[in-house]
């Protein structure tokens, strides 16, 4: 972790291996500290989505940014990688495996998109605060498993 431009906080992700994406996800509730539960639950989904597409899809290292204002209330996260490839929001069908998370990073996002740099292209998304809401935590006796609210 490290400080980019304008201050924003850096975290990269190199391309061999596993993306650390518990850490990333670490990472962005600890530059992002004035976010709510459900506002950070929405944070962290865009982020590893868009982190694991530059991963898979992109080349080279991937860099996340982050950052925030407080009026209005967003966080801004931007996900650079130098491939090409343009990323696209599709529709798929139940049986189809793969091409979900955009249309989650589209749902979640108030805005989301593509720009292309000198190398490679940066992913962006900025999510209001309440964007991703899911409602008061429930009281349960006990965890249950693939639990999707952030509780």
């Amino acid at each position: 972790m490290s400080t980019g431009p304008d201050d924003r906080a850096v975290f990269v992700i190199e391309p061999d291996g596993v993306p650390p994406l518990s850490a990333l996800r670490w990472w962005t509730a600890r530059v992002l500290p004035l976010l709510g539960a459900d506002h950070l639950w929405a944070v962290h989904m865009v982020v590893t989505e868009l982190a694991t597409n530059a991963h898979e899809h992109g080349t080279g290292r991937v860099t996340v940014t982050a950052s925030a204002e407080q009026v209005p209330c967003s966080a801004l996260l931007e996900v650079h990688d130098d491939g090409g490839e343009r990323p696209v929001a599709a529709e798929p069908g139940p049986g189809t495996a793969h091409g979900r998370g955009l249309v989650l990073v589209r749902g979640l996002s108030r805005a989301w998109g593509v720009r292309g740099t000198g190398v490679g292209k940066t992913v962006w998304a900025r999510i209001d605060c309440g964007s991703g809401t899911i409602g008061p935590c429930p009281v349960r006796p006990e965890p249950i498993a693939m639990d999707p609210e952030p509780c």
